[in-house]
């Protein structure tokens, strides 16, 4: 099913937003973009799944770019990333799949897998 014109302004008006809390370090906002039950897997290393809103603050560093499809009442969304860590290490790129459910508050992030494009392909882990 294709997204409506609607729904694709919505998701990518909650990247816009996505990207904006996080840069300006304003987590109350980004965790609001999140389903109450939402999921992310990030990582294998850290073995990190955190869940809701206190996993989703675990999160909060990561600087993302967005693009979109749709299928059925959920969208399934691929989108690029830039990892910026705090620590000063090198930057890394990645990609976030992402399943986001349409909520009466507007379109919410339900679930987020992050794998790091490595030079062997996306990968759980960065390479060093």
């Amino acid at each position: 099913m294709l997204p409506t014109p609607e729904d694709h302004v919505a998701i990518c008006d909650l990247y816009a937003r996505d990207c904006l809390a996080l840069d300006r370090g304003d987590v109350d906002a980004w965790i609001a973009l999140f389903a109450r039950d939402a999921w992310a897997r990030v990582g294998r290393a850290r073995g990190a799944t955190p869940h809701g809103d206190s996993g989703a603050r675990q999160l909060a560093p990561w600087r993302v770019a967005a693009g979109r499809s749709t299928s059925g009442n959920s969208a399934l969304v691929a989108r690029n990333l830039l990892f910026v860590p705090g620590d000063g290490n090198a930057t890394r790129n990645a990609v976030y799949e992402d399943e986001l459910l349409p909520t009466p508050s507007g379109w919410r992030i339900a679930r987020c897998r992050c794998r790091f494009v490595t030079s062997s392909g996306l990968s759980e882990r960065p390479e060093r």
